[in-house]
């Protein structure tokens, strides 16, 4: 026992030393990563710089290529042609500079001169448009010298607003050139020093942490083999660590959460099969059994032998099904022939009031469901529902799959609830108070066997009928073939 405390121990010790190797290596990448991103402030800096030199190259070569280009073309004779030779990609290489350098730029000023170049180059434009297609040579030199290359022209003024441009740039460049490398000294000191204590207080903090909590989690670990056996009892840990207090604490509030957990779960279980004998004791109803048979003999007397023979078959299929030989749980097809069962026998009871219909895909047929589960609520129906109204009733039970669940649904077009009799109704189930319609039981049943949010829902309107919704987990017996409703 003494060597497998000692192993565990040395186990502790050796992931705390990866711990302190990870955290070294983590440390070690942050700087790393900081020196990369500051020599990648300093080059965007350079690229920047570079943009400022590229501008300065552009504005020399724009004004001497343009102011070229635009008088080698006005000393030439006029042709057809003259348009398509003007230095027009002079001017979009001048334009494409332009555009690129307003992405570039931060300052207000520098924004506001981009702009201004680039609406002189579109008046450009139209200038060099005019002289080709102005036929005297006097007139194009004239408008040559005064709008393009004079004193006056536009390559001039364009020249002077990159020259304030580039000006700005540079001022603003050697600015941030400062505050870099006064920010780079700053901060590599500061990660230096906080990286050399951080590595010393490591180290001596892994020193104490170890010692500390080496005993401790040998007493945990025999408290979880305390607890394997069985025995609850809270033995207390002596820690100054916050970690280790709330898991013993844990472990305490565990313990006593499982003994509970077990003793209710002893209780669940006499609760279940109680609430299974109610439900058997209610829907096995001695009334309903003298009225089927009550019935049975005024058919006879009647010479109605077939139907007779259709509720005798029903009612045996009925009591075959409730008792399921002894078993809680059944195929969705088991509990949707007795719903038939019972349903064959109500309406001849009440054939001039009742019709049915239970519409359940064949593909569900095969799930499982706790028994008498949709009689109870076909009976609530029933009783509560068509009875109630005038006229020919509805009964119609449903299944469908939804969110991986099963939702059954048994609707009538009875007389139907308002607001405050459904709200008091679902309360009730809730509750586990008694309504009167022998509810409680099923939703109870519902509830021990799988829980929470399984269980009945109620809808239903004044004149309009009722609709009953049971949620169920989706279970499927794949063994158990497809029981049939006849």
């Amino acid at each position: 026992m003494r060597k497998g405390r000692h192993n565990t121990n040395r186990s502790i010790e050796q992931q705390l030393a990866r711990l302190l190797l990870t955290i070294l290596l983590v440390m070690v990448g942050i700087i790393l990563l900081l020196l990369v991103t500051l020599f990648s402030i300093h080059s965007r800096y350079t690229s920047v710089l570079m943009s400022a030199n590229t501008a300065a190259d552009f504005n020399k070569e724009f004004k001497e290529m343009l102011d070229s280009g635009m008088y080698n073309h006005v000393i030439r004779p006029r042709n057809e042609h003259s348009k398509d030779e003007l230095p027009m990609e002079v001017l979009d290489d001048a334009l494409d500079v332009l555009t690129r350098l307003e992405a570039i730029t931060t300052l207000p000023d520098n924004r506001w001169r981009i702009q201004s170049m680039l609406d002189m180059c579109e008046n450009l434009r139209q200038y060099m448009l005019e002289i080709a297609l102005e036929e005297s040579y006097d007139q194009r030199m004239n408008l040559l010298e005064r709008n393009i290359r004079g004193e006056t022209g536009l390559t001039v003024l364009i020249e002077t607003y990159m020259h304030d441009y580039i000006e700005d740039e540079v001022r603003e460049l050697a600015r941030i050139q400062g505050q870099i490398k006064e920010q780079v000294t700053i901060l590599s000191t500061a990660i230096v020093a906080a990286v050399l204590m951080l590595i010393a207080a490591i180290v001596l903090y892994s020193v104490r942490f170890t010692r500390r909590i080496t005993g401790p989690i040998g007493v945990l670990s025999r408290k979880a083999q305390q607890f394997g056996s069985g025995d609850f009892s809270p033995t207390p840990v002596e820690t100054h660590i916050t970690e280790l207090q709330m898991l013993d604490t844990g472990f305490n509030d565990m313990a006593r959460r499982v003994d509970a957990l077990m003793t209710k779960q002893v209780e669940d279980q006499r609760s279940l099969h109680r609430a299974e004998l109610e439900l058997l004791q209610a829907q096995i109803n001695p009334h309903f059994l003298y009225n089927t048979l009550d019935s049975i003999a005024i058919l006879a007397e009647s010479d109605r032998g077939d139907d007779v023979v259709t509720m005798v078959t029903s009612l045996s299929t009925f009591f075959r099904n409730s008792l399921n030989k002894g078993e809680d749980v059944l195929t969705l097809g088991t509990e949707c022939s007795q719903v038939a069962s019972y349903l064959e026998i109500q309406q001849i009871r009440y054939s001039d009031i009742l019709r049915y219909e239970i519409n359940v895909p064949r593909e569900l047929m095969d799930c499982m469901v706790p028994k008498l589960i949709l009689q109870p609520l076909v009976e609530n129906a029933l009783y509560h529902g068509i009875k109630n109204r005038r006229g020919m009733g509805m009964i119609t039970v449903t299944g469908e799959e939804k969110d991986g669940n099963l939702l059954l649904k048994v609707m009538d077009n009875g007389a139907g609830m308002d607001e405050e009799q459904v709200r008091v109704l679902q309360a009730g189930i809730y509750e586990d108070k008694h309504t009167g319609l022998g509810l409680v039981n099923v939703h109870k049943r519902i509830r021990l066997y799988c829980g929470k949010p399984y269980g009945l829902s109620f809808e239903s309107c004044v004149g309009k009928g009722s609709t009953v919704s049971v949620l169920l987990p989706m279970t499927r017996n794949l063994g158990e073939e497809e029981a049939e409703i006849r």
